[in-house]
């Protein structure tokens, strides 16, 4: 079961759903993830007010159970500029949401083995160690995931928590969401899923979503007080088959991933296992509690909690953002990222729906990379077709 933040009472969402489905909505947003309540939440600050639709309940799958580990400079090609908006974004969101889990801490790689010898965080005591990186943050993805929801249904935005079974469209242009047997008229419709975006594909044939769903354990630790002085640990991989990354929350918690052992899942997987269903492996739970404990005393003897949830990967480890139809946004595909991300791709989807230019260049996110190509034989400008193809 998952482990409720006891420093964040606001992180159990206390906003008024929608009774049953409304009539029509500006906009639609499929999924209640980071990335969705990211999108209703700068929609809402642009005075649209958007209808969430989450089939379980906000942040229940990668949102609210990853480790909100951020990185400045780690990204390198497109994705350079999506961690360094993303990570600065933090620091704003941070003082509009009164974030109470986000902090500014330096990450630690630590070696399998070797002579511990690190002075200025002395609970990192059975490995060698040294300083990764200065310019790394942590959040607790629930808090912010939750925050945004609840700013967002104070701008005006509603949640309802239903099955979309399909949609209406006519041409290039989605009319309606089909919700619990519903028919929800709209103008915009973002599809924001994680990995269950690949359930797109069923609705609109044209779109192709090729992902890997990396199902993977996590563990959580309460503890008595914050660890201190804080930092995150990445190691090496070890001789337990993990490569073990260590988050210490200011909650007290200490949430560990990198258990290894990780099933990949492919799109009919994916569609197949509802997010409640994704359940933790217990093999790799005491694998990585050995681990942990040839590194660190740090957690003693306290029993973890397991987790478990879905990484969306696609093809070529890069997100799907874009229009996918003139008024469909897909936002999606955010690898071990999602958290780091995700704000920031709900402000490029609040860009694209009013019609306005992305923060970022979106070209190498585009989602039609891997849909069907069209002829290059007529007249293009650049990689966009003009006049008749054929």
């Amino acid at each position: 079961s998952e482990v409720e933040p006891s420093l964040y009472p606001s992180c159990v969402l206390c906003c008024k759903m929608a009774a049953g489905a409304p009539a029509s909505a500006d906009v639609i947003i499929v999924g209640g993830g980071i990335v969705g309540c990211a999108s209703a939440y700068f929609l809402s600050k642009r005075g649209y007010k958007p209808l969430l639709v989450e089939r379980c309940e906000v942040a229940c799958a990668a949102s609210g159970k990853a480790g909100g580990f951020l990185a400045r400079e780690w990204g390198s090609g497109d994705t350079e500029v999506l961690h360094q908006k993303g990570f600065d974004l933090y620091e704003q969101l941070a003082k509009e949401l009164g974030l109470e889990s986000f902090r500014r801490l330096p990450t630690l790689g630590v070696r399998d083995g070797g002579r511990a010898a690190q002075k200025e965080f002395p609970w990192v005591d059975k490995a060698a160690s040294s300083l990764m990186d200065e310019v790394t943050a942590q959040v607790n993805p629930k808090e912010v995931t939750t925050r945004m929801m609840e700013a967002a249904v104070a701008n005006g935005a509603s949640l309802l928590i239903g099955n979309v079974d399909g949609i209406r469209r006519e041409g290039d242009r989605v009319t309606a969401v089909v919700v619990d047997g519903a028919e929800v008229a709209c103008d915009s419709v973002v599809f924001a899923m994680g990995p269950w975006s690949v359930l797109v594909e069923r609705w609109l044939p044209e779109v192709r979503i090729p992902m890997t769903g990396v199902l993977s354990t996590s563990l959580v630790f309460e503890m008595p007080a914050p660890v201190s002085p804080p930092c995150v640990l990445f190691c090496d991989e070890d001789r337990y088959g993990c490569h073990l990354e260590v988050n210490p929350r200011l909650d007290s918690t200490v949430y560990v991933c990198g258990l290894g052992g990780s099933d990949c899942l492919d799109n009919a997987q994916i569609a197949a296992l509802p997010p409640d269903e994704v359940k933790p492996h217990p093999k790799r739970v005491k694998a990585a509690w050995e681990a942990l404990r040839s590194k660190t005393s740090v957690t003693g003897d306290v029993q973890p909690q397991a987790n478990a949830c879905i990484r969306p990967c696609p093809d070529d480890a890069k997100p799907l953002i874009g229009k996918v139809l003139d008024n469909v946004v897909l936002a999606c595909g955010h690898n071990c990222w999602g958290i780091l991300w995700g704000p920031l791709t709900g402000q490029i989807v609040a860009e694209l729906v009013a019609g306005e230019e992305s923060p970022v260049p979106l070209k190498g996110f585009r989602p039609d990379r891997f849909s069907k190509r069209l002829s290059k034989r007529g007249r293009h400008n650049k990689d966009e077709p003009v006049g008749e193809q054929w």
